[in-house]
C-alpha cells in the first residue's frame, strides 16, 4: 500500500465550492455533481463567476493552449489560492499540454489537484462518492486514490475516470 510516511491533516466538515466558468456548456455537469456530492457534504456552493471560499473545489473551465483559464482574468493557481480549497477538481475534460502550463508551480494556490482529461459518463460521480466516502472514514486521500485506481495496469482503472493526481499537499482526510 503506498503511503507517505506522514500522519493524514483532517479537514473538519469541508465545505464544497463548485465554480462554473463554462456556464450552459457545464450546466448538466455541475447539476449532476452538486447532486452527488450533496449526499457527501454538507455545505455546498456554487457560483458562476465568484471563486466561492471552500475546502474542497470543482471547476468547471476550458483550459486555453497557452494554460490560461478561459472566462476568467486569474489563472488556475490563483483560482486555488483565492478558494484556499485544500483538494480542487478540474470536473472538465482538458488535454494534458494545456494542465502542464496552467498547473506550473507557483508559490501560491497549492492544492491536491485533480485534472479531468476523461470523465467517462458516470464513472466520474462513482470514482469521487468512493474517493471522498474512504476520505471520510480517515483515509488518506493518496492512500484512497492508490485503493480506488492502483497505478499498475489492471481492468479496474478502466472503469475510473481518466485523470491527473497531483497530490501536493500529501496526506489530506476528512474529520
Amino acid at each position: 500500500m503506498f503511503s507517505l510516511g506522514k500522519r493524514s491533516a483532517a479537514l473538519s466538515n469541508p465545505k464544497v465550492g463548485l465554480l462554473n466558468l463554462r456556464a450552459e456548456n457545464a450546466a448538466e455537469l455541475v447539476r449532476l455533481d452538486s447532486a452527488f456530492l450533496a449526499r457527501l457534504f454538507e455545505a455546498i456552493e456554487v457560483q458562476d463567476s465568484a471563486v466561492p471560499q471552500c475546502d474542497v473545489l470543482f471547476l468547471y473551465a476550458d483550459i486555453a493552449p497557452g494554460g490560461g483559464v478561459t472566462g476568467s482574468v486569474q489563472g488556475l493557481r490563483e483560482i486555488i489560492r483565492d478558494s484556499g480549497a485544500k483538494v480542487v477538481v478540474v470536473a472538465s475534460a482538458n488535454p494534458p499540454d494545456r494542465y502542464i502550463k496552467a498547473g506550473a508551480e507557483r508559490p501560491y494556490g497549492r492544492a491536491n489537484l485533480v485534472m479531468t482529461l476523461n470523465r467517462r459518463g458516470n464513472s466520474f460521480e462513482h470514482f469521487f462518492t468512493e474517493l471522498f466516502s474512504k476520505m471520510k472514514t480517515g483515509v488518506s486521500m493518496p492512500d484512497a486514490w492508490v485503493q480506488l485506481d492502483p497505478q499498475v495496469p489492471v481492468c479496474v482503472a478502466d472503469s475510473n475516470p481518466e485523470t491527473i493526481f497531483a497530490c501536493e499537499l500529501g496526506a489530506l482526510s476528512f474529520a
